[in-house]
């Protein structure tokens, strides 16, 4: 007769009718969404480096961060801002090569320029479209150990006659298929900038390859320094940092290579310019890293003829095919996703691999069910009426049921702070109903307490939205401005806390009140 009664009661139905739609179909249809420390994946925060008395709107940042990972062609991507100084990407990656050219591609501004006579002549907001259509030029051509690949670009008839005019009458050998004048390409080329080097190294590279790679044949080559005065920059070849060279670079951005000074001699840089780049060695020459010199072209007789072009490509050479279509790869996705409008550094990356994410799944589940039964023993021993454990220990896995069941139906990714905050919202339920089981009881105790069931549910009740009200509100700022990790610990809680306090509570509630 008393499970009759309590089916009956509306706030019963309600929960039984709640539990189902917004628990238990949204896991059976929708499913659970598992983050990064469950299936596996890599963590990239990027550092915003923003310059003096400049201002840029964190939206643009993440709109062509995620037009860059689409273009890679990565699934399961999230590009999500942390303040205006951070930018956290995750995604479902985790082999280290793949992982180390997101990086690279991330850790590029994009900004794309073509200098002519140390002159910039042509700039990524010219550019109209990147064209991939291999009947028009586009893709990889050669054989073993000489690949060349290439991509064309349309650009606006506004830079086409401007550079037209730029290269009239520029072509020393008209005569000949190319003339020997120079256009010089960069992505990310660095502004106002000194090149400070050791004679080795500069005996090393006195004579770069125009195809930028050792592996070809120079055919043709570029002295060092008109390489850098091309590239409208500054050239300072020594040994040791006097102060005569202090001088030269004050307030000017200062590039040495990495291990060829000492940290006494970098330290007395990093005082005197206005920023100091400590770069490797990433390609074969280490100037062209410094730079960030992307691709040598000869004028044509027919460019100088002052007759407008509208598209001019970009080429490079690799040893083996693999190299080449990343190269390419490259370079098609930082001249399709344009600039960003703050310089990037990638300030750490942490990988999971999928093999442990698995492991999280079986220690989480073990966690949960350890929780659930040791709440179990603790409610048995404290009432030792499973009339009393029972409901309690029903109400908690609804609560369960009914948190994760949110989750799904949000679409929000569950993680290990997120399983936390599932556990401390059932721990916190747990409480509050031990405070009304405790405040229904104590009547049958306490024969001066005259108050009426009602009256001491009420009770309690003003207990439990007190302490409700205080924990959301302490969670909302987590929720707001935390890193993913915490975001998902204070989704979960809060939801935790507003089913319980809305749903599971009442309910409980009601039952307890037919029972004792």
């Amino acid at each position: 007769m008393t499970l009759s009664k309590i089916f009956k009661n509306r706030k019963v139905k309600i929960s039984l009718a709640l539990f189902l739609l917004i628990g238990v179909f949204p896991l059976m249809f929708k499913g659970l969404q598992f983050g990064m420390d469950f299936k596996g994946g890599t963590l990239i925060q990027v550092s915003l480096v923003k310059e003096e008395n400049t201002s840029f709107d964190i939206s643009s940042v993440i709109k062509v961060m995620q037009s860059r990972l689409n273009a890679y062609g990565l699934k399961d991507v999230s590009v999500k801002p942390y303040g205006n100084e951070y930018v956290i990407i995750e995604i479902a990656e985790t082999d280290p090569k793949v992982v180390n050219q997101i990086q690279s591609l991330l850790g590029q501004q994009g900004k794309f320029e073509a200098l002519f006579e140390g002159k910039v002549v042509l700039t990524g907001s010219d550019i109209q479209s990147v064209i991939t259509d291999p009947q028009q030029g586009y893709g990889i051509r050669g054989s073993q150990g000489n690949y060349e690949w290439i991509v064309p670009f349309r650009i606006t008839s506004q830079a086409s006659e401007r550079i037209a005019k730029e290269f009239e009458g520029k072509c020393s050998t008209p005569q000949a298929q190319t003339c020997p004048e120079k256009l010089y390409m960069f992505i990310d080329r660095p502004s106002n900038a000194v090149i400070v080097i050791p004679t080795n190294l500069a005996n090393e590279e006195a004579y770069i390859s125009e195809t930028l790679e050792k592996t070809q044949e120079a055919q043709s080559t570029i002295p060092l320094e008109e390489l850098v005065r091309e590239s409208g920059e500054e050239l300072i070849i020594t040994n040791s940092i006097t102060d005569e060279v202090i001088d030269k670079v004050k307030g000017k951005t200062v590039i040495i290579p990495e291990g060829y000074y000492s940290d006494n001699e970098v330290a007395l840089l990093n005082s005197s310019a206005s920023k100091l780049l400590v770069k490797a060695k990433a390609e074969d020459y280490w100037i062209v890293s410094a730079l960030n010199l992307e691709n040598i072209v000869h004028l044509t007789p027919g460019v100088t003829a002052g007759v407008p072009v509208t598209t001019p490509s970009i080429t490079g050479h690799a040893a083996d095919y693999e190299k080449a279509n990343e190269e390419m790869n490259r370079v098609v996705i930082l001249l399709k996703s344009g600039k960003l409008p703050v310089s990037v550094s990638i300030a750490s990356v942490s990988t999971i691999s999928p093999v442990f994410g698995t492991e999280f799944v079986r220690y989480s589940l073990f966690a949960g069910l350890l929780a659930v039964l040791s709440v179990g023993a603790f409610i048995t021993a404290r009432y030792r009426k499973l009339v009393i454990a029972f409901p309690i220990m029903a109400t908690m896995l609804m609560e369960v049921i009914m948190i994760l069941g949110m989750a799904a139906l949000i679409g929000w990714q569950l993680d290990l702070a997120a399983i936390a905050g599932v556990i401390a919202a059932v721990g916190t339920g747990v409480d509050h109903q031990i405070l009304i089981t405790d405040e229904v009881l104590r009547g049958e105790e306490d024969e001066e307490v005259q108050r009426s069931r009602l009256g001491k549910i009420k009770k309690a009740f003003s207990i439990i939205m007190r302490s409700a009200t205080t924990t959301i509100v302490a969670l909302i700022p987590l929720f707001m401005i935390g890193l993913g990790a915490l975001k998902g610990f204070a989704l979960t809680s809060i939801l935790g806390i507003l089913i319980g306090v809305f749903i599971t509570r009442p309910t409980y509630a009601a039952i307890i009140k037919e029972l004792v």
